[in-house]
């Protein structure tokens, strides 16, 4: 029973080939993701391998610098509405006399939220985050062996580095 998969109408003798195998194998000879990413050679893999292990360490430096940024965003805000508070506080008693009045806080408005710089770049940068996030899986999914080893690790090691920096032990990405 032939399990190839391979549904193109390519050149064979002039394109690498390796079989799509769907159960979980160890060998070295691998499409991953795309036609021209073949590994067909012991060393092409490593390298591949080394590659996917360095995306699965930089997706979890992605989410930490996505913390670190909603975070100083929260800061600002925090710190912007501490100083309105002081400079409310300190005004007169009956604060009508003031020769300088402190300006209502205005709330923003929805679309000037939306448009916020911090809001777009949070958004592109979730949208970069999920898009590694599916390569990543789609990496794992080609069932060998290193490859799923070198997703694993580098989420792992990358979890090591960034992830246990959570000051509230019920953050999570998973579940409100």
């Amino acid at each position: 029973m032939d399990h190839d998969h391979d549904h193109g109408s390519d050149d064979t003798s002039t394109a690498k080939s390796c079989p799509m195998i769907m159960v979980f194998h160890a060998g070295h000879c691998e499409r991953i993701l795309w036609k021209g990413w073949v590994a067909s050679t012991v060393t092409e893999f490593v390298l591949s391998a080394i590659a996917i292990f360095l995306v699965s360490f930089l997706y979890e430096a992605l989410k930490f610098l996505r913390q670190q940024l909603a975070r100083r965003e929260a800061r600002k805000i925090s710190e912007r509405l501490a100083e309105e508070q002081r400079r409310k506080n300190e005004s007169p008693a009956g604060g009508c006399c003031s020769e300088t009045p402190l300006a209502e806080q205005r709330g923003q408005t929805y679309w000037q939220r939306l448009f916020a710089s911090s809001h777009i770049i949070q958004a592109l940068l979730n949208l970069l985050q999920i898009v590694l996030s599916y390569l990543l899986m789609l990496i794992f999914m080609t069932f060998n062996y290193w490859l799923c080893l070198a997703v694993v690790l580098g989420l792992g090691l990358g979890y090591f580095f960034f992830g246990y920096n959570k000051k509230n032990p019920d953050e999570s990405e998973c579940c409100p």
